[in-house]
Parts: C-alpha cells; sequence; structure tokens
C-alpha cells in the first residue's frame, strides 16, 4: 500500500480543470445541505435535485451557461473544442471556429459572445478573443494575453491573470493596468455584480495549495478569504450568483481512511462590505463522494449546472505479444485484484462503491463479499483457497483485518484490539498471518504474527517504524517499508536480522511484489523517470528497470495507484476510465 504522502488525485484549477480519478457516486437521498461553523442563516442554501445532462463520455473543463445553452470546453485528445449544449433536450455541437485548439473563459453579460483563448504551444500566456455565439468573425482583444479571464457584469471591463499579475483593462482590451502581483499563479477572477471587488484563486505549487482571494476593483484591500476554515487551502474557482447574495466555490476534502480527495461545491453568503474572512457561513451544496467543480449559476439563481466525475477504474494486464494493455475482467470496474492459488478464481474490490467481489477469472459467478459503508482493500487468498484476509476501512475507525469465506459468507475481524491492521500476508501453510501494525497507544508503526489457531501475537524482532510488509513465497524473508517509501529491509528469518535492502528517491517504492522463486522483490515506481516495474535481487542493492508502462492514465485509488501480478505472471494496473459529465443542481437560495 501506499503511505499518505502518496499521490493523491486533486481537483485542478483552470485553465488545467480536469476533474480526474476520484472515489465516490452520487448519493443525494433527498436535499443537501450542511452548515459549517453555526453562521449561516436561518433557512440554508440547499440543492434539492441532481440531473445529469450531458451523456458523451469527453473530458470536460471550463463550463458557462446560458439558460438555455452550455458551453463547455472539451479535451478531444491533444486538442480542445467547444461544444454547445441546448437545453433540455441536451443536443451537442461543436462552436465553429478558426483556431484548432482553444477553450472558453467567459460568457458576455448578453449571452452573444464567448470569451476565448486559443492555445499556442510553448506559451504560458494566450492571446484573448471573442467569439460569436452566432454568425460572425472572431476579434482580437487589443494584445492582451493571459491564463485566465471574465468581463464585468456590465460588460465594460476585463479581468485577467498573466501568472502571478491580476490585470484590469476595458472590455476591447484598452486600458491595461496592474492591480496585483501574488505569491502564486493566479486563476480564476471575477468581479462581483455591483463591480466593486474582485475575487480569484491563488495557486501555490511549492505548498501545494490554492488559496481564495479578495481585492477592491480599485486595487484595495487586498487579503485571503476563509483564513480560519479547515478547506481554506483547498478552496478555490468560485464566482457570485446574479443576485450577489452568495458565493459559489469548490473546495477539496479527504475521504475518511484513505489518500483520496473529492471535490465538493460551497455555498458562502455574501454582503457588500465581504465579510467572510473567517470562513463562517459556509454551506456545503454537494454531498456523498462524487466530484463536483466548474459550477456556474443560471441567471435566476434557481439552477446551477457543474461538471461531475464518475469514477471508472479498469484493470488491465500488459499483454506482451500483443504489447498492449488488455481488460482482465472486461466490464467490471474495479481495482485491487488478486488471483486465487490455483489461478482459476480472483476476487476484485469494485469502484466506486468499494465493494469486494468474488468471480472465476473471465469473470463469470459473481458474488458479493462484503457490504456496508466501509471500503474493502488489499485482498490475499488463504494457500488453499478457501479464506480471502482484506482491510476493511469504516468511517471514522482504524482500518481493520477481516477474513471471509471465499464461498460466502459472515466476515470476521481477526483481532478485537485497538489499533489499525494492514497489509495481510499468509504463511505457506495458511496457519498464520503476518499482517502491518499501526499501534494508537504509542506503539507507532510494526510488523507482527498472528497464530491462527492458538490466536498467540508475536511482534517482528527489530520491525519498528516498518510497514507494508512481503512475505517471501519462501517463507524465509520478509520485506518491508520505510514511512516515506523510500528504503526497503529485508529481515531473515534464519539469522532474525534486518538488513538495508535499497535505499532510493522519496516516494519511489511502492506495491512491492516477490518474485515467485523467492530471489528478488519488483516495485512500482512512479518518481523517477517514466512509471515502471523496478527489480532489485537478493544479492543487488540497485534496482534495474523490469518494464515501462508507457502511455496509460492510471486510476488514483484510495491507497494510491494500484498494481499487482497476474496468474500468468503479466503486470496489472488500473486503468481510469472516469467520465467526466455535466449535471444540473436545482437550488433553493434563501
Amino acid at each position: 500500500m501506499n503511505t499518505p504522502s502518496s499521490n493523491r488525485a486533486v481537483f485542478k484549477i483552470p485553465l488545467f480543470l480536469t476533474i480526474v480519478g476520484l472515489v465516490g457516486v452520487v448519493a443525494l437521498a433527498g436535499p443537501f445541505s450542511a452548515r459549517v461553523r453555526g453562521a449561516a442563516p436561518a433557512a440554508a442554501p440547499r440543492v434539492s435535485s441532481i440531473t445529469q445532462v450531458t451523456h458523451d463520455g469527453f473530458r470536460k473543463t471550463n463550463l458557462l451557461a446560458d439558460d438555455s445553452e452550455l458551453f463547455v470546453t472539451e479535451l478531444a485528445a491533444a486538442k480542445r473544442v467547444i461544444a454547445k449544449v441546448s437545453l433540455p433536450d441536451s443536443e451537442r455541437s461543436l462552436v465553429a471556429s478558426p483556431f484548432s485548439n482553444l477553450q472558453a473563459l467567459d460568457l458576455s453579460p448578453d449571452r452573444s459572445r464567448l470569451l476565448v483563448a486559443p492555445i499556442q504551444a510553448g506559451s504560458s500566456d494566450d492571446e484573448f478573443w471573442t467569439l460569436p455565439v452566432g454568425s460572425g468573425a472572431p476579434q482580437r482583444l487589443g494584445d492582451l494575453a493571459g491564463r485566465d479571464a471574465s468581463w464585468s457584469a456590465d460588460g465594460q471591463h476585463l479581468v485577467f491573470s498573466q501568472g502571478a499579475v491580476l490585470y484590469v483593462a476595458g472590455a476591447a482590451g484598452a486600458q491595461k493596468h496592474e492591480l496585483y502581483t501574488a505569491k502564486g499563479s493566479i486563476f480564476a477572477p471575477h468581479f462581483s455584480p455591483d463591480g466593486q471587488r474582485i475575487r480569484f484563486t491563488v495557486s501555490d505549487a511549492a505548498q501545494n495549495t490554492t488559496l481564495i482571494w479578495e481585492i477592491g476593483q480599485d486595487g484595495s484591500n487586498p487579503h485571503a478569504l476563509l483564513r480560519n476554515w479547515q478547506h481554506a487551502s483547498s478552496a478555490c474557482c468560485g464566482n457570485w450568483t446574479a443576485d450577489g447574495r452568495y458565493y459559489i466555490f469548490q473546495a477539496s476534502l479527504t475521504l475518511p481512511n484513505t489518500s483520496t480527495n473529492l471535490s465538493a461545491l460551497w455555498a458562502l453568503r455574501d454582503s457588500a462590505s465581504g465579510t467572510s474572512d473567517d470562513g463562517l457561513g459556509i454551506v456545503r451544496l454537494t454531498s456523498g463522494s462524487m466530484s463536483f467543480g466548474n459550477a456556474s449559476v443560471s441567471r435566476n439563481d434557481k439552477k446551477m449546472w457543474a461538471i461531475g466525475v464518475q469514477p471508472v477504474g479498469e484493470i488491465v494486464k500488459y499483454d506482451v505479444a500483443a504489447k498492449k494493455f488488455i481488460p482482465v475482467i472486461p466490464g467490471v470496474s474495479a481495482t485491487d485484484l488478486a488471483f486465487s492459488p490455483d489461478g482459476n478464481w480472483v476476487t476484485y474490490v469494485t469502484v466506486p462503491e468499494g465493494i469486494l467481489w468474488r468471480s472465476r477469472a473471465d469473470g463469470t459467478d459473481r458474488l458479493q463479499l462484503t457490504s456496508g459503508p466501509g471500503r474493502s482493500a488489499l485482498p490475499v487468498w488463504s494457500p488453499d483457497g478457501k479464506q480471502i484476509a482484506l482491510v476493511s476501512m469504516q468511517p471514522g475507525q482504524s482500518w481493520k483485518l477481516f477474513l471471509v469465506p471465499a464461498a460466502g459468507g459472515t466476515a470476521r475481524e481477526v483481532l478485537t484490539e485497538s489499533g489499525s491492521q494492514m497489509d495481510a500476508n499468509w504463511s505457506t501453510d495458511g496457519a498464520r498471518l503476518m499482517f502491518g501494525d499501526l499501534r494508537q497507544d504509542g506503539g507507532g508503526l510494526n510488523i507482527r504474527v498472528l497464530d491462527l489457531k492458538t490466536g498467540k501475537i508475536e511482534k517482528i524482532p527489530g520491525s519498528e517504524g516498518l510497514f507494508s510488509p512481503r512475505w517471501s513465497p519462501d517463507g524465509r524473508y520478509i520485506a518491508a517499508l520505510s514511512p516515506d517509501n523510500t528504503t526497503v529491509k529485508r529481515y531473515d528469518f534464519k539469522t532474525q536480522k534486518w538488513t538495508n535492502w535499497l535505499v532510493e528517491s522519496a516516494g519511489s517504492v511502492s506495491y512491492p511484489v516477490w518474485s515467485p522463486d523467492s530471489k528478488s522483490i519488483y516495485f512500482d515506481d512512479l518518481v523517477n523517470g517514466d512509471e515502471s516495474i523496478r527489480r532489485v535481487k537478493l544479492e543487488e542493492s540497485h534496482p534495474k528497470l523490469a518494464f515501462v508502462l508507457g502511455s496509460i492514465e492510471r486510476y488514483p485509488g484510495a491507497l494510491g495507484t494500484w498494481s499487482g501480478r497476474a496468474a500468468d505472471g503479466s503486470w496489472m494496473f488500473v486503468r481510469d476510465r472516469s467520465t467526466q459529465e455535466v449535471y444540473q443542481l436545482g437550488m433553493e437560495l434563501p
């Protein structure tokens, strides 16, 4: 498994907003809102309904809404195009343009023109043009160029960013003047409906944060908003409702017991004085664990459109002869696949539900093995093929090991003690279970072995501070990782000593797998050069390249980007097949 320092799926910000690989589905049984810190109005804003609008499967970003039409930038291969979606029939067509690669930034207040940016290869800033929604020729806005831009509500001014600098200009591109320089890149600038304030997002790549800032239209009083709010460092990309009473934005939060982030939509009650610095009065609008972002509110403030992600993970293996990735179980969205010892059966964890299933290797005879609100992970078959050990991650609780019969039945908890258990390993005779353990009583990380018959537990000497243990097939060694995924240590049961086997750069070692002959270990390397599988032998301390993944977009699951080996020895990965579609959200804004 990966540590909390694993690569996480985050909601990127314009112009590179791509909602990717996030866990969950819409869980809106009824209207939803959650007040934050008790300062919201007595009648809080809420989403009363969610309806999917598009079903085309294209990656999307930069959604702009007219009440009868939507304009959305679609990422088709390496090029961007602008699609128009008519409402309510969802008929899709491409907006005619002389540009081969462009994105939409804003829709003029009279809904007659799009503000667009043709994307220029090798340039960090793009020219700003207007593109008629109907007939007519595009027009360049003076000599302006930048990263993101929008018009004022009266259509007389333009606010835009160029790296860390915020500018204001006339609507036609004249009278450009610098307003503010931030400590980071500026995105998503928008005027308040009365034109007196501007809010924008500042991205600090070094700190991996995004913060919402506000400044007067004359450059006065620049300051960060939501400073005392728990999700302030991931807030971004907001805009006001038409009447100016609310500011709708997105912010990320981490799903319990996972390293997966999702993005939710939030509403902030606004006032002319902008009194929202302390994060009071924020209401979460979208529930469940589906990500939403890039919201655009209707002119009557009764509807909102947003891009939502439906996570799909496809388990694939690399076919050496065909030189391509092929699905292991076609039509199943899953991760964490494990083969039975005889290779005839598999278990896997469904995406996005997190439920453990068992089936034949070809996907037939499916049987659900777990249920409930928690997530299953890292299933491992017993040597006799009769039981599966797994990690259960319940919201707000420690990780626990469970055993479930392969034929189906009640899953039982392995240990009832406090602490988190993970990474189950069976002994070759199936009598013992080794696992990584995180003690809640100050004991920290260590590795322990449970005798399933006697219930006796032994700690592996010297295993303090190690996790992700892997028992060698011959039973002689344990390979384990340091918490920063830099060091592989090896324990020899004969000498009862640990040795440093491999030391790599931070985050290099993930999902280690022993070779069948117990003479080397493989690991997933996401850091050094191309994503690859590397191998280090027992008598060596430097890894060698075993397999380069090439062009595969991997799904970032609850425990990072999973990899494993199939029964035939081929490498398996989870390919990201997540869809991004536009959803219409019914709104109540008291």
